[in-house]
């Protein structure tokens, strides 16, 4: 998947307050993310391009293994806002509410 971004993309999952700047810091956060979701599902309901900058919207899904250890499974809606370089992915931020996958796991209270 890295090779979709340029060498010094800024990647930040901002629900998680992660930010990863260049291809080997977002190889090693994506690697920890599949992990803990072994069977992370991402849907893009839709997307838009223009002049280099770009949004999508989707739906995130999979079984908690490793993020909390509960292993219930969850799915959340988000978004993305990215700039695009050469054909590539040069800055992505991925915005999403945590406390849903939170709730859905069982880690927060139901509202």
């Amino acid at each position: 998947m890295v090779t979709y971004y340029s060498e010094d993309v800024v990647y930040e999952d901002v629900a998680y307050g992660a930010v990863n700047h260049g291809r080997a810091e977002l190889r090693k956060f994506a690697a920890g993310f599949i992990e803990a979701v072994p069977d992370l599902r991402l849907e893009v309901v839709s997307s838009a391009i223009h002049n280099g900058h770009g949004v999508a919207e989707w739906v995130l899904s999979g079984t908690d293994k490793g993020l909390y250890k509960t292993g219930k499974e969850f799915s959340v809606r988000g978004a993305s806002v990215f700039e695009m370089r050469g054909g590539k992915c040069s800055s992505n931020k991925d915005l999403y509410n945590l406390a849903t996958i939170m709730r859905q796991v069982g880690v927060l209270p139901a509202q």
